[in-house]
């Protein structure tokens, strides 16, 4: 584990926020990519890239006070207060990310006459390889981190905010992995020419977020930080069945119609 690149009295670079910064960077190039390949208005996201990104975080911030709300308000003080804007204690959660940042991006796409679903063809790919790089970074920090493994590739994190002294699940790089294959699958899916010829916009993405929340909700179960349960469930695992139930009932809805429509052009 290596959180601190370097430090002085004054300022400490963390390595969570290199690994940040460069998603941030990979993912926009990619994004970028893709949007001309499809033939998408780069200068739509140019414009509200970074309200994008900046409802993104407020998002995660909201949700990691709503599910660590005993550490922000263990007692009713100003000091408490004040450390809901201490965002460099890096309480983030993704979902409350996910949530806020689509809201918002169909929001716009329909202001603007956009096709939200070309988009989410761009846009959720591009995600998903920002999350895998950002998973190195959670690794290297410690945060994310796995329950006791007796597996030979357990870890040990030198680290006081980690509960467990013994050998974990490195769930950081299990993240990292399923974030890579999903990331390559959907690159193939969106050059298949069968894919292309049915014009089904949204498919890409659909499959990329309904793969996605498959893993993360596999991942939960050997999650070992703390998490906001209701029935002896993690409130990310209903997250994620939900969502993903969701994406691909869209996804048969909107794949069959094309299907169907083509079957009936060709009759």
């Amino acid at each position: 584990m290596f959180p601190i690149v370097f430090s002085t009295n004054f300022f400490e670079l963390h390595t969570l926020w290199i690994f940040f910064a460069i998603a941030i960077i990979t993912a926009t190039i990619v994004l970028i990519r893709l949007a001309l390949a499809n033939r998408l208005k780069i200068q739509f996201i140019n414009e509200n890239a970074w309200k994008i990104i900046i409802w993104g975080l407020i998002g995660a911030r909201i949700w990691s006070i709503a599910t660590n709300y005993t550490t922000y308000f263990n007692e009713i003080s100003l000091t408490n207060f004040l450390r809901i804007f201490y965002f460099w204690d890096k309480g983030f959660e993704i979902w409350g990310a996910i949530i806020a940042a689509t809201i918002y991006f169909y929001i716009l796409c329909k202001k603007s006459d956009q096709n939200f679903w070309k988009w989410l063809d761009v846009i959720v790919p591009a995600t998903i390889l920002a999350l895998a790089i950002g998973d190195i970074g959670s690794f290297f920090n410690g945060t994310n981190y796995g329950t006791p493994s007796s597996l030979p590739w357990a870890v040990n994190f030198d680290n006081a905010a980690i509960k467990y002294s013994v050998p974990i699940h490195p769930t950081q790089i299990y993240a990292f992995l399923y974030s890579s294959i999903i990331f390559v699958t959907l690159m193939f899916i969106g050059q298949n020419q069968k894919i292309k010829q049915l014009e089904a916009s949204g498919v890409v993405g659909l499959i990329g977020i309904a793969g996605f929340c498959l893993f993360y909700f596999l991942e939960e179960f050997v999650r070992g930080d703390d998490s906001l349960m209701i029935f002896d469930i993690k409130i990310a695992q209903i997250l994620s069945l939900i969502t993903m139930i969701w994406t691909i009932t869209i996804l048969y809805t909107r794949f069959h119609k094309k299907r169907s429509r083509l079957h009936s052009k060709r009759i």
